[in-house]
């Protein structure tokens, strides 16, 4: 019905609807980029990109460093630090005289050019953890002996669904012997690397295999497997008899099978050889050691096998169905990749039953309770199981992890430990050590010239001669029963003759002399017997006040004089020992007197200041008094 009401509804509808067609929606508020912002191109790390698609960003931590070229540059550090070693050590002077840059890269440990990490704390506590080495020209040297190709994880299968330790690692230990042969052949040559070869050859021949042979055969994986048995407990036998946790072990290695058979088969004394199927098995004769632990090695192929027990042996070897159905490891390894390098799962009760070590042994000897208590104490407490995957990778090594623990506390070790670190904490501290040591060689070389000196002045007395040599003082029956070279200096080639001194060249070209030699100084000529009586007399008389200058005319001064002479004296001494210790020809008052020098203290007589004494080897000290306007000059001029 068509009515006035009904109209002014409709045209109010409409009004209202226009109105609000009109009207602007609210502005919604702009979204955050999720992206980070990089430094522009021309300022970013080249391999920055390759590196951060394996990382994660945003969680607990991210890292990245570009190391590319810094290992060269540690081993140019490094070769420095070797030739600072040299000095001391002439020994090492060979191995200075290598290219540290070639071996480095030799070694691989230019491979890496960059290195990555980060952690996620996940929402059950544990850390989804993931570091990238970053090796984009591939990897040798050490880094070789990591495998090759990733391949699917075959010894989850043998290892029991209860398993509480599981590991399993691709390895080439044959690569790594090659590296350090090459290594051996550039530092010392072909004939080194040879007769290095030879030895290893060698070695193990009494256990009736080659540790060379061994070596070569390490190119596989190695699987380790061990069970803990919830609640029993067995003891190791010994003088101090200790409980651990019962527990079932499998260790799997490839390769080294028919090496090592070759040794099982000789030791008829304590093995019991046996066929089973393709397997050749060796069992312990006589009771097992440990209850429940009668240990037996298998041979299959080129697979050796060790187990606790042949029961566990074969469980392991006739599973159907093992830890790889599991569902904590199946969901655990799906989340990291079935295949890779290298694996490691631990349980929860791996931890348990290791942290209760101290309450299944009470009565254990005080010291062993101790060693106990803080081992327990540093084992962590586990909630969920560990995984850690390590993957080889076209352009690196990949490893990923759910942990227990973030990477920050790897981080932070590295950080102290890492090789740059050590290396500059070396050289800071060989340049040190080398002063001391030098030091602490020139004083004892100074003191047997001392003792050779007296020797000669006796000898000279004693014969009426002026010169003579080392076997004359030194040996069995002689004024000195021996000599011992320092810093490889010959006695031998000392001149002793009277009025001269004695000076003895150090392997490291250093010239040592004793009384220090004053510049430009020139040998006296040789005394008289008469002059040699009289210089013995003069040594042996009691002191007497040496003159004292005023001006240049010699005055024998009083009490006071005397004090300030043997002040004097005490520096003149003390100075001729640093010229001697350091190699130099000045020094100062104060590098002489003073706490932790030579001379603790120097009391002053009548006011006078021995500050601002001139100290240079050959020239007497002159001290200026103030107060009387008089010189006092030490040694007083003859």
């Amino acid at each position: 019905m068509n009515t006035p009401a009904a109209s002014r509804y409709v045209v109010a509808s409409l009004a209202v609807a226009l109105a609000a067609c009109s009207k602007k929606p609210a502005a919604e508020p702009a979204a955050k980029p999720e992206s980070v912002a990089l430094v522009p191109a021309p300022e970013r790390s080249r391999h920055f990109e390759a590196v951060n698609s394996r990382l994660e960003l945003g969680g607990t931590l991210y890292g990245y460093a570009d190391v590319d070229g810094d290992m060269l540059a540690l081993a140019g550090n490094a070769q420095a630090l070797v030739r600072q070693i040299a000095i001391a050590q002439p020994k090492a002077a060979a191995f200075a005289k290598q290219d540290f840059r070639a071996l480095f890269t030799e070694l691989g440990l230019n491979d890496v050019k960059a290195i990555g990490l980060s952690s996620v704390h996940e929402a059950g506590g544990s850390y989804r953890n993931r570091a990238f080495l970053y090796t984009p020209e591939g990897r040798h040297g050490i880094f070789a002996v990591f495998g090759g190709e990733p391949g699917r994880f075959v010894g989850a299968r043998l290892a029991p669904q209860d398993a509480d330790f599981y590991c399993e690692h691709e390895f080439d230990v044959s690569a790594l012997y090659d590296t350090v042969k090459s290594v051996v052949a550039k530092v010392n040559g072909p004939d080194a690397a040879a007769s290095f070869q030879e030895q290893l050859k060698k070695a193990g021949s009494q256990a009736m295999f080659s540790l060379l042979d061994l070596i070569q055969a390490l190119n596989g994986r190695a699987t380790i497997i061990i069970r803990f048995d919830p609640v029993k407990n067995v003891a190791i036998p010994g003088p101090g008899s200790v409980n651990v946790p019962a527990f079932s072990a499998l260790i799997m290695v490839d390769g080294i099978g028919p090496v090592v058979e070759r040794a099982l088969a000789a030791r008829t004394e304590d093995l019991v050889a046996s066929q089973e199927g393709p397997r050749r098995l060796y069992t312990c004769k006589g009771p097992p050691p440990v209850e429940g632990l009668k240990y037996v090695l298998a041979v299959e192929g080129k697979t050796l096998y060790a187990a606790s027990s042949y029961e566990f042996l074969n469980e392991c070897l006739q599973r159907k169905e093992g830890l790889d159905t599991a569902p904590s490891f199946s969901s655990a390894l799906a989340a990291l990749g079935p295949e890779g390098n290298g694996i490691t799962w631990i349980s929860p009760r791996f931890f348990s039953r290791l942290k209760g070590l101290a309450a299944i042994n009470p009565g254990i000897n005080p010291p062993a309770k101790r060693v106990f208590d803080t081992f327990t104490l540093n084992i962590p407490e586990i909630s969920q199981p560990l995984l850690s995957v390590r993957t080889n990778l076209p352009d690196g090594i990949l490893v990923r992890s759910t942990w227990n623990r973030s990477l920050k506390a790897d981080l932070a070790m590295f950080t102290i430990y890492n090789p740059v670190t050590v290396g500059l904490m070396a050289a800071m501290a060989v340049p040190a050590f080398q002063k001391v040591r030098s030091n602490s060689q020139t004083m004892a070389v100074y003191n047997n010239l001392r003792m050779l000196s007296a020797a000669a002045d006796r000898y000279y007395l004693a014969h009426g001669v002026s010169s003579t040599d080392y076997d004359s003082l030194v040996g069995p029956g002689r004024p000195i029963q021996a000599l011992a070279p320092v810093s490889g200096e010959d006695y031998r080639a000392v001149t002793l003759r009277q009025g001269m001194p004695l000076q003895v060249r150090l392997s490291d070209g250093r010239v040592i002399s004793f009384p220090p030699v004053p510049p430009r100084a020139r040998p006296q000529a040789p005394l008289s017997p008469d002059e040699q009586r009289a210089e013995v007399a003069r040594r042996s008389a009691p002191p007497q006040a040496p003159p004292v200058v005023v001006g240049a005319v010699p005055v024998i001064g009083g009490a006071s004089d005397q004090a300030i002479i043997d002040n004097l004296r005490r520096l003149d001494e003390a100075a001729n020992r640093f010229y001697a210790e350091n190699g130099t020809t000045t020094t100062t008052f104060e590098q002489l007197v003073g706490p932790g020098r030579p001379i603790a203290s120097i009391t002053p007589v009548a006011g006078e200041d021995y500050r601002p004494l001139l100290f240079k080897q050959g020239r007497p000290l002159r001290l200026y008094l103030k107060t009387e306007g008089r010189v006092i000059v030490y040694p007083p001029p003859q």
